[in-house]
């Protein structure tokens, strides 16, 4: 649908024209509660299938499961509307960085045209093909994006999408770095069994492509957690496919973050479906590295486009640190 915008500082931009299109209204942030520790929650894991020794002609990917036309007519993934995540009691007063933002082994030049470490995640579920957005994050393995728990699994009566790769810096059907497979996903058993919204966070595992690994071929992101829900000079990339957009080229918000219902983080922004998984980037050092505090989850679907996302607690950092 079409929202309605009001003047203000935030833009969201067409990086391939870098035409602004519309603003959004500033908001004042919501006061902060008192502070209380969370226990970690429990995750669960599902592991890909074993890549085949032939891949069928035609094929993108290692498995031969994606061609062209599967990657031009996926369907993108729904962006929720606003819905209410559990009440909360206070915001945890711990806070740390568990990965910091590393350049990719070649250097690339930093634009903010396609950036380098952000892209397309393509699934299939339910017989058809999907698509959201996701960005890479720095860790031992090099192999890791995050994306939201809703891209990976169903929630709720649903359960977990198949054939996921991940095509960095997509544009105009085609990412400069290829698809790359995934290993393994996790998100929150509280995602999985009630759609908890604000453990709408998943983390994706790659496979090497072509003898590399994605970090070192495109840059990772940090990952921080513990952060206010008020975030200065947030940037927020997706590749939204609904109209008036076609997913075919990147887009981001820029703005200051404030604190919405009992869990989110908000900003001003257009993007629809399809954007679901972006990064949250705080502490930018340009257009492709950053530090990722929160993904996009959820959206208004009345009054001003705003999009909604939980900053990273200390159960995403407990589940950073489960990925292999």
């Amino acid at each position: 649908m079409r929202h309605s915008v009001l003047p203000g500082p935030r833009s969201l931009r067409l990086l391939a024209a870098g035409v602004l299109l519309s603003t959004a209204a500033a908001a004042s942030p919501a006061l902060a509660t008192t502070s209380t520790a969370e226990p970690a929650a429990a995750t669960s894991a599902v592991r890909a299938p074993a890549v085949p020794r032939s891949v069928p002609g035609g094929s993108l990917d290692a498995t031969g499961y994606w061609t062209a036309e599967k990657l031009r007519n996926a369907i993108p993934a729904d962006l929720p509307a606003n819905a209410p995540t559990p009440a909360k009691q206070g915001e945890s007063t711990s806070s740390g960085i568990a990965s910091r933002p590393v350049a990719p082994e070649a250097k690339m030049v930093a634009n903010d045209v396609v950036p380098s470490t952000a892209g397309k995640v393509f699934f299939s579920y339910n017989g058809l093909n999907y698509v959201c957005s996701a960005s890479t994050i720095n860790n031992n393995y090099k192999n890791l994006i995050i994306t939201a728990g809703h891209c990976v699994h169903g929630g709720a009566g649903g359960g977990w999408h198949a054939n996921i790769v991940f095509a960095p810096s997509y544009y105009n059907g085609q990412s400069s770095a290829g698809l790359w497979n995934w290993t393994g996903a996790r998100t929150f058993n509280s995602w999985i069994n009630s759609s908890d919204f604000s453990h709408d966070q998943a983390f994706v595992t790659l496979g090497q492509r072509n003898g590399q690994n994605l970090i070192d071929a495109v840059g990772g992101n940090g990952l921080v957690w513990g952060n206010s829900r008020a975030q200065a000079n947030t940037r927020i990339w997706g590749w939204p496919a609904e109209a008036p957009y076609n997913g075919e080229v990147p887009y981001y918000c820029d703005g200051n973050t404030y604190a919405w219902g009992s869990t989110d983080a908000a900003l001003g922004c257009t993007m629809n479906g399809g954007a679901s998984g972006g990064p949250w980037l705080k502490d930018r050092i340009d257009a492709n590295l950053g530090y990722v505090f929160a993904v996009t989850s959820r959206r208004t679907t009345s009054g001003p486009a705003i999009l909604l996302a939980t900053p990273n607690s200390a159960d995403v950092k407990a589940m950073f640190d489960q990925m292999t």
